[in-house]
């Protein structure tokens, strides 16, 4: 009786281990649209994330199974993944380079800087923005109207005279500040010798 357990406990471990898929070695070359090999390919495995990096021939070798996928990516290059199952067809993969355009910079000595192109434009304009008043008093007539308004308005506010000032923020200070007075008294008080 204690033997048909143990059967089957064999029985199970043969065949779960019969349907594992056993790894591979397998071996490629990454090359961009020139043929040329490219060096130093990033290479990542999605389904146990192990890495390898290609050779200066481009070359790399990697433990898969049948359905991994591979992910080759390069710092110029636009990032690829390829199957198991296309690199044992053809084991060269070809990667696109990664372009960037750059605007053409002309320099020149007679370059003006945007700051003095922004003047000329400003000069180029005939129109003045400035506000202009409907009155007709001059520009000194008007500064002087000036004066006098914020004069009068001075002179009235040093006039006023302010019976009842209260700022709660003020009576907080003085109120800790008596308080901290207090608290340092006390403290030469107990330093004091006692006949």
């Amino acid at each position: 009786m204690k033997l048909l357990p143990l059967l089957l406990l064999l029985f199970a471990y043969c065949s779960s281990y019969s349907q594992q898929e056993e790894k591979f070695q397998i071996e490629g070359q990454v090359i961009g649209i020139n043929g040329k090999p490219v060096a130093d390919a990033y290479i990542i495995n999605f389904r146990d994330s192990d890495k390898n990096i290609t050779n200066s021939n481009g070359i790399f070798s990697f433990w898969v199974l049948p359905g991994d996928s591979l992910l080759i990516s390069h710092i110029s290059y636009y990032r690829k993944v390829v199957t198991v199952h296309t690199l044992l067809t053809n084991p060269i993969v070809q990667i696109q380079l990664d372009t960037v355009n750059i605007k053409d910079v002309v320099v020149s000595p007679n370059q003006k800087t945007d700051y003095e192109k922004a003047m000329e434009n400003i000069e180029s304009i005939k129109w003045d923005f400035r506000p202009q008043p409907d009155d007709k008093y001059t520009e000194s007539e008007r500064v002087e109207l000036l004066f006098n308004t914020e004069n009068i308005v001075h002179r009235s506010a040093a006039s006023s005279v302010n019976f009842l000032k209260f700022s709660p923020s003020e009576k907080i200070q003085n109120f800790f500040k008596k308080r901290k007075q207090r608290k340092n008294s006390r403290q030469y008080k107990s330093m004091r010798k006692r006949k």
